[in-house]
């Protein structure tokens, strides 16, 4: 017979999971940030690792990115604010019928701002882009955390 009760062995609750995608979200916008350091401070090769694995899922565009130690950040500007906004949508919660719509409202809000700039109304709004891309990363994350079995396996549970 153990000596601890029943609750100090328990098992963490499923928050940790969404903590860990928060913390790995976090850290994909901590390596975009740091790619630009690396590249001009003699660490090349890890500096050039960085921006060609993220040239798997965003173009790069120099006008698009923020500059940092006189480099371009890995990633444009709304995938900064993607990631950005998703290690904090881990964290929040809310029901999927109301993230749904709120993921709804981003995708539109950011469809919006890439047709007004292709038909020319603005120009290259960078502190528009990378606040539209936390917008967009905060309710994709909400969403998939909403819908996820753990949320709803753990709102049976006490933790």
């Amino acid at each position: 017979m153990s000596r601890w009760p029943r609750s100090a062995v328990a098992l963490p609750s499923f928050r940790w999971q969404w903590n860990a995608c928060s913390l790995a979200a976090f850290a994909l916008s901590v390596a975009a940030l740091v790619t630009p350091f690396f590249s001009t401070h003699n660490f090349e090769v890890l500096g050039f690792a960085l921006h060609r694995g993220f040239s798997l899922v965003c173009h790069q565009r120099p006008e698009r990115s923020f500059w940092l130690f006189g480099a371009p950040v890995a990633v444009c500007a709304r995938c900064l604010g993607t990631y950005v906004g998703a290690a904090f949508g881990f964290l929040l919660r809310t029901s999927r019928t109301i993230a749904l719509r709120l993921f709804v409202a981003a995708i539109a809000i950011n469809a919006l701002d890439a047709a007004s700039e292709l038909a020319g109304l603005h120009g290259n709004w960078m502190a528009v882009r990378f606040w539209l891309g936390v917008l967009l990363g905060a309710t994709a994350a909400l969403l998939i955390a909403s819908s996820s079995s753990l949320t709803a396996a753990a709102s049976g549970s006490s933790a």
